[in-house]
């Protein structure tokens, strides 16, 4: 796969992603508590690491990036485990909603660890 194309598929997962979340989100209707809110704030951190990866856009710092993605990849692997270790049909629920984020994941982790193009284009 061409480059062009590769950034191509990034950004319509981003929109993809991204839709999936709000249309969620205010399909949820409940009242946010403080679990509702961290959250929202670490979905809107992969999220932005989604959407500057695919337009190969520098936002901050990647070292910054870095540890966001530690922090949510921490954060959601402490959410996911006693969920999944329970079993049953939430379990199954929970990781079949969870396999279409692994993308983001892994573009969160390129923006910040393997994508020094993005960084050095920006400094230069």
């Amino acid at each position: 796969m061409t480059a062009p194309r590769r950034r191509l598929g990034w950004i319509i997962y981003a929109v993809a992603l991204t839709l999936a979340v709000l249309i969620g989100e205010v399909s949820r209707g409940t009242q946010p508590d403080l679990v509702a809110l961290a959250s929202w704030i670490l979905t809107a951190a992969l999220l932005v690491a989604l959407w500057s990866y695919a337009l190969r856009r520098r936002l901050g710092h990647e070292g910054y990036w870095r540890a966001v993605f530690w922090i949510v990849s921490f954060a959601t692997v402490l959410m996911l485990v006693p969920v999944l270790v329970s079993g049953g049909e939430l379990a199954r629920y929970t990781l079949a909603l969870t396999v279409p984020i692994v993308p983001a994941f892994v573009a969160a982790y390129m923006y910040a660890y393997r994508s020094p193009e993005i960084w050095r284009t920006a400094e230069a």
